[in-house]
């Protein structure tokens, strides 16, 4: 976690120094989170942002994740809680480098699967993966996101397997290491002990504290590394005491202390803000400069003294406080250029007079009906605002309509202004909207709503104008709204970097979550922000993704450029905003993104996201969708088939062959019945008494003669047979002469022929 926050605090300072619009702490203003935006409670225990610039809140029981509009949190079971015997503090949490979130609160720890994002029920199992053995006691995380579980009088950590020994009798609050040399334990008597880290060797066990003050500031501890000093938080029972130890002097100093407690410590360059039960702190710990912020100004002139629990800043430079019992307070890192005054007020009153005095030096128009107002600019172009949107008349009659489709707030467009470059700035019912001019034509527009502190209420019809000095004034209903364009840092915010996060996935219109079976499908196996690859059947092809930009500095100014190479709306790139989508993405920087009738296939959804449309500096994000063949088209389908094919293809060829070789036995011995035949008809035309009384000598001696059906049948083949002695003939066609069937035919022929023709000749003799 710590050295999560030294990640996060050199993009701050980056971004700082891009956006140059710092705010001073006396200027902040913060916009508060709570139940009613989807935080699960009201008492944020911690708040920390991810290295992809995500928003993790735990409130009491309950991890919670920002999306950029509102929050989902994940609820542990009562059987999820491990005792911890040796800690009886406030939440702490921290990561390890296997995708776990470890929390301890009051003798209690828990544990988040962060891939699939739900509580582990079963945590001796992880200790037992992480070869941690024996009864953990207590678990620290370092600067390095190592997690180190104390068990009996050591520590061990599986991430780097190293084991150190417990030197000092109080209890362990603290584990760090410095530079990776020096493993840093600090312990509840407000001493530090040294080891080496390669050795384990004991360095050092230098005390912050003598007499009464070890065991009076041993309640809480907070722990934060600066350049060559460890700045720590003790604890009281009522007030707190803010110290630094020098690594290289090995001194400790009391930078404060205060009658009150104090409990998050978070650095941005070298300044440290120091969260407590009365607001925060800074200190500079190079001029030694310190303020107290005990006073917050809220949105909408509200005003409240909070109970700081933790402090974080998110990729943008935006600052972010979890509180006791308020929920979450946000501040960005810039003021708002556009400045509300109340009417009635004194400054409101100076503004409207200003107004007054510059709309009477101008000509008023007659205007028809459902038109608003009208304007000319410098370049001779006629603006007309109406209930229909923005009309702009070119002096060659070309006209041209803008709308919300266009990328205004409203539709209903009341005031119309001109800056020192030439844009226009339209007011509406809903916000204002900044149309940039480049090469004669509008090529770009910019909306402004109530997160740029614009009042959510509808402007007055032509009451706008521009000062010499090139502010603009606008009156709504119940404000007046001043700004200068050239405090705008729009293009500049586009060297910022935004990363965009998948927060919902839909499948045929179904909500997807991790392990999620549909149609017995498993669509994805991590949770939908952690996962790259989605798995779908070919009856599944109709997608849905929800994305966030995390855009916490001006949600509506997030740009995403889109690819999905092979599909017919997104095969080359596309950018979409909330200007130009058609509502695919709202006001709150989320794009809602339609994939519809995906054929089978495997496609790659690039994505880039940026705060200006020309600026996109970071390499394409990547999303996998596998969409499955039907069973009938698939590889295994298509193998089987051609297998069946084959062995189908063999067996007829044997089958051919064998039907051939008893085609040709059958012939054969239809040619030898045949001859056999033409013989006996050729024998029976010169039969002659002998001859009868040689086959029926014969006869005798065989008994065995032929059947009486075969008699009937030869007795009308013969003649037939003479006849036809020359000619070609079949058993077929014996068989219709014998008026039997061919079967039985052949079945006689086969079984009579051999025998003795006695009874046949016989016949004939009679």
């Amino acid at each position: 976690m710590k050295n999560l926050r030294r990640y996060i605090s050199l993009v701050i300072l980056l971004a700082v120094t891009l956006v140059h619009v710092q705010a001073s702490e006396e200027d902040r203003v913060f916009y508060a989170y709570d139940a009613s935006n989807g935080l699960a409670d009201n008492n944020a225990q911690t708040v920390m942002t991810t290295k992809t610039g995500r928003i993790m809140v735990t409130t009491l029981g309950h991890v919670n994740f920002f999306d950029g509009s509102s929050f989902r949190h994940i609820d542990p079971q009562n059987s999820d809680a491990y005792p911890l015997p040796g800690y009886d503090g406030r939440y702490q949490l921290c990561f390890d480098k296997m995708h776990h979130l470890w929390i301890k609160h009051d003798h209690m720890m828990t544990c988040v699967n962060l891939t699939t994002e739900t509580f582990i029920h079963d945590i001796p199992s992880v200790f037992r993966e992480m070869g941690v053995k024996g009864v953990v006691y207590d678990f620290f995380g370092d600067g390095e996101s190592n997690v180190w579980f104390r068990t009996g009088n050591k520590i061990y950590s599986p991430g780097v397997n190293k084991t150190f020994q417990i030197y000092d009798n109080a209890v362990l609050q603290e584990v760090d290491v410095y530079r990776d040399s020096l493993l840093m334990m600090f312990h509840a008597d407000g001493s530090v002990v040294v080891l080496d880290y390669h050795t384990g060797r004991l360095l050092r066990h230098d005390y912050a504290f003598e007499g009464a003050d070890r065991t009076r500031y041993s309640n809480f501890s907070e722990v934060c590394l600066m350049n060559h000093h460890y700045f720590q938080i003790r604890s009281s029972e009522e007030e707190a005491v803010l110290m630094c130890y020098n690594i290289d002097t090995r001194l400790w100093s009391v930078v404060m202390r205060q009658p009150f407690k104090m409990k998050a410590l978070y650095p941005v360059g070298d300044l440290l803000y120091i969260g407590s039960s009365k607001g925060y702190f800074t200190y500079h710990t190079r001029t030694g400069e310190l303020h107290h912020y005990e006073t917050l100004t809220l949105s909408k002139g509200r005003s409240q003294t909070p109970d700081i629990t933790s402090i974080a800043f998110d990729r943008q430079g935006g600052m972010w406080l979890g509180t006791e019992r308020r929920g979450l307070l946000f501040c960005k890192e810039y003021k708002s250029p556009f400045h509300t005054y109340l009417l009635n007020t004194p400054e409101a009153d100076r503004y409207v007079r200003l107004l007054d005095e510059k709309l009477q030096t101008q000509q008023q128009q007659v205007l028809a009906r459902k038109i608003n107002c009208v304007f000319t600019d410098s370049r001779g172009w006629k603006w007309t605002g109406s209930y229909n949107g923005l009309e702009l008349e070119r002096p060659s009659g070309r006209r041209e309509v803008f709308d919300t489709q266009n990328g205004l707030t409203n539709d209903v467009v009341h005031s119309i202004a001109e800056d020192k470059d030439h844009d226009i700035w339209v007011s509406t019912s809903y916000g204002v909207s900044h149309l940039f001019i480049r090469q004669g034509k509008v090529y770009h527009v910019e909306p402004y709503i109530n997160q740029d502190n614009i009042p959510s209420e509808m402007f007055l019809n032509d009451r706008a104008t521009t000062l010499d000095d090139g502010t603009i004034i606008m009156q709504s209903l119940d404000h007046v709204v001043v700004f200068n364009p050239s405090e705008f840092r729009g293009k500049k915010f586009g060297n910022i970097a935004i990363n965009p996060k998948l927060i919902h996935l839909y499948v045929n219109g179904n909500s997807i979550e991790a392990g999620q079976k549909l149609d017995g499908k498993v669509i994805i196996e991590k949770a939908v922000s952690r996962s790259a690859e989605i798995n779908v059947n070919y009856n599944q092809n109709s997608l849905s993704f929800i994305f966030s930009g995390l855009n916490y500095l001006r949600p509506i100014q997030t740009y995403y450029r889109v690819r999905i190479k092979g599909t017919r709306d997104y095969d080359d790139w596309r950018i979409f905003s909330f200007s130009n989508s058609h509502g695919m993405v709202d006001k709150f920087g989320l794009l809602h993104l339609p994939v519809l009738g995906l054929e089978p296939g495997t496609y790659v959804l690039e994505m880039q996201t940026s705060m200006w449309p020309e600026t996109w500096t970071q390499e394409p994000y990547r999303w996998t969708i596998h969409v499955e063949q039907p069973w009938w088209r698939t590889t295994g389908v298509y193998l089987s088939l051609a297998f069946l094919v084959l062995i189908f293809l063999v067996l007829n060829f044997l089958l051919y062959n064998h039907n051939m070789q008893m085609r040709m036995v059958m012939n054969n011995e239809e040619f030898d019945i045949l001859r056999q035949i033409k013989t006996f008809a050729a024998r029976c035309k010169n039969i002659t008494p002998e001859s009868v009384e040689a086959y029926a000598v014969s006869d005798a001696a065989k008994q065995e003669t032929m059947s009486e059906d075969f008699v009937r049948a030869m007795q009308l083949i013969v003649p037939y047979v003479n006849d036809h002695h020359d000619d070609m003939f079949t058993i077929g066609d014996l068989a219709d002469v014998a008026r039997v069937d061919k079967k039985k035919l052949y079945e006689l022929l086969s079984s009579n022929l051999h025998k003795s023709p006695r009874l046949f000749l016989s016949k004939i003799k009679d």
